[in-house]
């Protein structure tokens, strides 16, 4: 089925998190602002998609990952996309070693858990050129 919809054909933003939960609303939530998303509950699932060099918009990423640290993963994210792509870390981990670790990785934003969707929404909406919704 084909849909002619030009968003459709947006590049997605990936949603990193092992709970269903939190990517389901995080994709709700993503998808009623126009966006298209990409949902994966592995770093290893990630960076399959990565290696296949499709474009994305945006990377919202969970630190605690069952497979590696959404850390590591931020950080080879930033690798295959370059700097243009916003790589937000989302994370009810607000410890002090990962936050002064973002810089580091490549992090542009972080947002801890549970998240206001109204920031999220308006953080992206500061990162993402419209260009690419």
């Amino acid at each position: 089925m084909s849909h002619s919809d030009p968003a459709s054909t947006a590049p997605p933003i990936l949603i990193i998190d092992d709970s269903p939960i939190v990517t389901r609303a995080l994709s709700q939530i993503l998808q009623q602002e126009g966006y298209n998303t990409e949902v994966f509950h592995t770093g290893a699932d990630t960076l399959d998609y990565a290696q296949k060099q499709l474009p994305i918009a945006a990377a919202i990423v969970d630190i605690h990952l069952p497979d590696i640290s959404g850390l590591v993963l931020s950080y080879k994210l930033r690798e295959s996309y370059g700097p243009d792509r916003p790589i937000i870390v989302l994370s009810g981990d607000t410890s002090i070693e990962n936050i002064k670790t973002l810089p580091h990785i490549g992090a542009t934003y972080f947002i801890s858990k549970p998240f206001n969707p109204d920031l999220l929404i308006e953080r992206l909406k500061t990162l993402i050129p419209t260009a690419a919704r």
